[in-house]
């Protein structure tokens, strides 16, 4: 499902650069400027917040704040950058959720295509289709063992909503596989369960899954990225496996709300893309197992809308719920 723009939204892009351009001299931070994370300390999101975070101090002339609201699968952290005044100093990086709330979780007090305005789409971390060495020892194998009749696999996720459930579904279902979901509170907790046998598949961030696949805890039978990674070279991608549109990954960006003004999104869409663009970001980003997407605004809208839209579908044709 690649995200292609209409040409008449192309054109548009056009034009705005030289307002945006404008804008940007037009703002500039007169206090500390936050970032929301909408989870509790030392998870994924953080090194990309934490490595931009002095260049984007120097570039803002402002102190970069990074506040953890962790609670309510983002919805704590959410609707505090929805309290925040709309003057630009307020940011928070939001990730699949942010896509997957929109139907899942309908009563919430905001609404994040309505809501909030995109800067950012900052990185993003492939999943890896990865499978207990007792079930197969490559894709071909996994399928044949997924298909069989009886009582099935289990396969877990990092909860119920999360982006490797609602990917793990598609892929369930575009496969006809025989599969049960198990949810887990924690990614330890289930990659522990996957590697112990547990469980028998999950797709799961690529990090966590180099080092399990290289000491032979696990099987990397596919992973859901344009291209293969350098991390795990033999791991062929879901695309040359014969499932283009599975939709699978972690993905992390930066929204305001979007009543800030043109004029400070711009200065601070700016001022994220020059710290993604630095070299030591990106390297260490990169060496971290995070793919560095640096998608302006624009684009980011339209991901968001790509996201929102798949998931709609997979949560709806799953009745996933949550209470």
């Amino acid at each position: 499902m690649p995200l292609t723009l209409s040409r008449r939204h192309a054109a548009l892009a056009v034009l705005a650069l030289p307002a945006v351009a404008r804008a940007q001299g037009n703002w500039s931070p007169t206090q500390p400027v936050r970032v929301i994370i909408p989870f509790p300390p030392g998870g994924t999101m953080d090194p990309v917040v934490r490595l931009a975070q002095e260049h984007l101090m120097r570039d803002l002339g402002q102190p970069v704040v990074v506040e953890h609201r962790p609670g309510g699968a983002t919805v704590v952290g959410t609707t505090e950058a929805l309290r925040a005044a709309p003057d630009g100093h307020t940011m928070i990086m939001v990730a699949n959720s942010f896509a997957a709330n929109v139907t899942l979780r309908p009563s919430t007090p905001y609404n994040g295509l309505r809501d909030f305005a995109p800067l950012v789409m900052a990185t993003v971390v492939p999943h890896v289709l990865a499978v207990h060495p007792s079930v197969a020892r490559d894709f071909a194998g996994f399928l044949e063992a997924g298909r069989r009749p009886g009582n099935g696999l289990s396969f877990g996720s990092y909860g119920i909503g999360t982006s490797n459930h609602l990917g793990g579904e598609q892929f369930r279902e575009t496969a006809r596989l025989n599969a049960t979901h198990v949810p887990y509170l924690s990614p330890a907790q289930a990659h522990n369960d996957l590697i112990g046998g547990r469980l028998q598949f999950m797709l799961a961030n690529l990090p966590d899954m180099i080092q399990p696949a290289q000491l032979g805890q696990i099987r990397a039978v596919a992973i859901s990225n344009p291209t293969r990674v350098r991390e795990l070279p033999e791991t062929p991608t879901m695309t040359e496996m014969g499932f283009p549109l599975v939709l699978s990954d972690s993905w992390f960006g930066l929204v305001v709300r979007a009543n800030v003004p043109p004029a400070a999104r711009a200065r601070l869409e700016a001022a994220w893309l020059a710290a993604l663009a630095q070299p030591a970001v990106r390297g260490r980003l990169e060496e971290m197992g995070f793919t560095v997407l640096a998608h302006p605004a624009t684009r980011f809208g339209e991901e968001i809308r790509r996201y929102t839209d798949v998931y709609a579908e997979v949560i709806r044709a799953n009745n996933i719920r949550v209470e």
